[in-house]
């Protein structure tokens, strides 16, 4: 079955952006509440449970991607008995991970006191709040992840991204009735694992309805057992460097500088979080396609695709930057106020390292859909020691700017650099990855020389509060998007993906 990329990649990006959509501004509004009605202590506990969970969450630390990569075969070939076994096999081994996160969720729990520098928030019972996050992490696991996968692997993620609207659309409306009707901490946290259930079982619902076809049952060959578990080890140890970037970050804030300073991080993070999200969502509505196009297309076609795709992203990634450089101390002095603000210093470097971030995100999708987790498993490995060791040091000299720079140290160096040369020896052999370097070199000068240009622009606006802000916005808007253009016009990039943007604004 050749699946239609085009139009599924363009049905999952826009019901994708209007999932994220939802799920940034409602989440906004939520944060803002918890600031003003309860404080910001509140919030810096949450991220760090979060951290802790996301630490033992090992729903998703490996056996969802291989087992989603693992069909892609099987539906290009309509070979329905290996995906029935799949999806058998792969309920049983997620049943086993609910467990394990279980269990080492409950040992986790005699040393939440020391990762909490000074005294716990007033009213409420850590360890109690800590077993409703936990338990969501649990139910992931037993409620239907594989026909979740199944959907993932069909390229047809609109579908669960519309239920995800509903749902979770539903929980933040409970969580605003919690904070400031019932002003109870708890019912906040009850909504998120009585959201997951609601999402699990409809997503099962609708997978059955459109695939009628897919039952668990039968068994996999000897082959394909040790290709599923080589991938998984790949994933695990993956998993372990993506974590390290994420949740270690917020648990050494927190034992060393506090929850305060937890919750003011937080609060940078999510706005970068909030426009990874969105771009995620691009990257994400590709996976099923490219995935498809590596099984049925040649090598010479998906390095070129890949080019004009990495183009277009980074073009889009580097606007972003600008607009979040441009953007940022602005926004959080009308939403937290000055006193929960970092230095102007910090708009430079959440800025820099969303670019960090995005460098890597086309040849990640690649990788991924190749199925390169196993070669990159030491990669990983190195990732997330030198992380947790330039934490550790840089977090004594440097404070909370030591761990932000720790960790685009650590993923400049083994994930963007590495991880290309692994694409490169393991997939587009007969290329030379000198060209991608290259190329990306050029994109961040470019996008570096428009971000000084449209900076200079905005800090000269005679304006103060929200005027200020919709008028750096429309700046940051506009002016890079022609710069952008006078600066690619003539170039060879530009006129390859010019066909791939006709068929984008037609659509």
């Amino acid at each position: 079955m050749k699946l239609e990329r085009s139009q599924n990649t363009k049905r999952n990006i826009l019901v994708g952006e209007a999932d994220k959509a939802a799920g940034i501004l409602l989440p906004f509004i939520v944060r803002t509440m918890i600031i003003h009605q309860m404080g910001a202590s509140y919030l810096g506990l949450t991220g760090l449970f979060y951290s802790i969970i996301q630490m033992l969450n090992l729903a998703e630390m490996g056996f969802g991607m291989a087992i989603t990569f693992s069909m892609y075969g099987p539906i290009a070939k309509d070979d329905t008995e290996t995906i029935n076994a799949l999806l058998r096999f792969y309920s049983r081994i997620y049943r086993f991970v609910g467990l394990f996160t279980g269990v080492c969720g409950l040992l986790v729990m005699v040393f939440l006191p020391h990762l909490i520098k000074g005294e716990p928030v007033r009213d409420i019972n850590i360890y109690l709040l800590y077993l409703i996050y936990l338990g969501d992490a649990c139910l992931n696991c037993f409620l239907f992840p594989e026909r979740k996968a199944l959907l993932a692997a069909h390229q047809r993620d609109d579908v669960s991204s519309g239920i995800h609207i509903f749902t979770q659309t539903g929980m933040y409306i409970l969580q605003m009735i919690s904070i400031c009707m019932a002003r109870s901490f708890y019912l906040y946290a009850l909504t998120v694992p009585l959201s997951t259930a609601a999402f699990s079982l409809w997503c099962a619902a609708r997978s059955r309805k459109l695939f009628p076809d897919y039952h668990k049952g039968g068994e996999l060959e000897d082959g394909v057992y040790r290709e599923i578990r080589k991938q998984v080890i790949g994933l695990m140890v993956r998993k372990v460097a993506s974590l390290s970037r994420n949740a270690f970050d917020s648990m050494f804030i927190s034992a060393f500088l506090g929850l305060e300073i937890t919750a003011v991080y937080g609060n940078y993070y999510y706005v970068m979080d909030a426009v990874v999200m969105l771009l995620a969502v691009v990257k994400n509505s590709m996976a099923g396609g490219v995935g498809n196009s590596i099984a049925m297309e040649i090598v010479a076609k998906n390095r070129k695709d890949m080019n004009t795709i990495n183009y277009l992203f980074m073009w889009i990634s580097g606007w972003c930057s600008i607009c979040m450089l441009c953007l940022y101390q602005p926004f959080m002095e009308l939403w937290a106020g000055s006193d929960m603000m970092l230095p102007d210093v910090y708009a430079i470097v959440f800025s820099l390292y969303f670019y960090v971030l995005k460098m890597s995100d086309i040849r990640t999708l690649y990788s991924e859909s190749v199925g390169l987790w196993w070669q990159a498993r030491y990669l990983s490995v190195a990732e997330a020691a030198a992380n947790l060791l330039l934490n550790w040091i840089l977090i004594r000299l440097m404070g909370l700017l030591g761990i932000i720079l720790a960790t685009m140290i650590s993923y400049f160096l083994f994930n963007f650099i590495g991880g290309a040369r692994i694409l490169f020896r393991g997939y587009f052999t007969e290329e030379t990855i000198k060209g991608y370097f290259l190329a990306h070199a050029r994109y961040f000068l470019v996008t570096a020389a428009i971000a000084a240009v449209t900076y200079a622009v905005t800090v000269r606006i005679p304006l103060a509060g929200i005027p200020a802000l919709l008028a750096d916005g429309c700046i940051c808007i506009l002016l890079p998007g022609v710069l952008y253009f006078l600066v690619y016009r003539n170039t060879a990039e530009f006129a390859s993906a010019r066909p791939m943007l006709r068929t984008i604004i037609k659509r």
